[in-house]
């Protein structure tokens, strides 16, 4: 694909003549070449590829616009199909992708010059994770939240008030608040206290050695992810209130969920200490995460390799993967 002289990826500048397409309802190729002020060769080239996806329908000269929210939602679902090594890039792509939601619903809604229908909040500052999350709560109170929490340093000294507004959250018939944490987090001394607090509060805490960035999601209905992925705690997050690209989410969250291990488990099999530690999390570090020491550790993962008849790691992390696939 072409390259763009600001080094911008050519999606995003396709996605800047959407924006004028959408604004303006250009009807034809060179109508929105020249209120784009492009070359109607470019123009064509970015149509060509906004066809691909979805976001415009091109006969000949002629061009229809496609509601934008309906869109995303297909991209999300094409693009999370898969976890295993592309995770990261399904989730930053996601991430990207529902970026260009909010300037995409200004430019329809101008276009179509009617009330906006999408539910869409962005919120700056390095408080923005939890100001997003209490509007949404003080507008409708979710009775399940999901969150990917990779980086939890910020809330290791809880604010009271704050603390008990959230374990409202976890309590009462059907409600529940999951929450994928870091290794890190969890074993770190001034976290125990809070870890503690949220275990009594009703939060479901699992841990992965390297959590992918931060989201969340509430029933399944909404989807809160940064503008700029990759920050493990974000300054800049959006809102989309649209169960199709929050469903994209949940379903990674819950593959996500699957593959965590509970925080302090107290069970004597090595299957909890082997999944932290085929995440990428070292003995000792999965051994504190579990609540039990080194020595311990090391005694589950020999009474592992003499259960699958192997004397390596390497043969144990073989045979420990295919008993879990079988």
């Amino acid at each position: 694909m072409r390259s763009d002289p600001h080094s911008r990826s050519a999606e995003l500048v396709a996605l800047e003549v959407l924006g004028v397409g959408l604004r303006s309802r250009a009807g034809t190729v060179a109508e929105l070449a020249a209120l784009a002020v492009r070359d109607e060769d470019e123009v064509r080239r970015d149509l060509e590829w906004l066809h691909s996806q979805g976001f415009v329908d091109v006969h000949g000269d002629r061009i229809g616009y496609t509601a934008p929210e309906e869109v995303i939602a297909d991209v999300v679902r094409r693009r999370a199909g898969d976890l295993g090594a592309e995770m990261l890039r399904h989730l930053a792509d996601l991430a990207e992708v529902v970026g260009q939601l909010p300037a995409l619903a200004r430019e329809w809604d101008t276009g179509a010059d009617a009330h906006q229908v999408l539910d869409i909040e962005v919120f700056h500052g390095p408080e923005a994770v939890v100001d997003l999350w209490h509007l949404r709560q003080s507008k409708q109170p979710a009775r399940r939240t999901d969150v990917v929490l990779p980086d939890a340093s910020r809330l290791y000294v809880a604010d009271p008030a704050m603390q008990e507004f959230w374990h409202e959250a976890s309590k009462g018939e059907g409600n529940s608040t999951r929450v994928i944490a870091s290794i890190a987090d969890a074993v770190h001394p001034a976290a125990q206290q809070r870890v503690t607090e949220e275990l009594e509060g009703g939060v479901q805490l699992r841990l992965l050695a390297r959590p992918p960035g931060w989201f969340w999601i509430t029933d399944e209905t909404t989807v809160a992810l940064p503008l700029t992925w990759g920050e493990a705690w974000p300054t800049s997050v959006v809102a989309v209130r649209s169960r199709a690209v929050a469903g994209m989410a949940a379903w990674v969250f819950e593959r996500l969920w699957e593959r965590a291990v509970p925080v302090r488990a107290e069970r004597a099999a090595w299957d909890s200490l082997l999944m932290l530690m085929d995440g990428g999390a070292t003995l000792e570090a999965a051994s504190r995460a579990l609540g039990i020491s080194e020595r311990t550790g090391r005694r589950r993962v020999a009474d592992a390799m003499e259960h699958f008849g192997v004397s390596s790691m390497l043969a144990l992390g073989v045979a420990w993967g295919d008993a879990r696939r079988g």
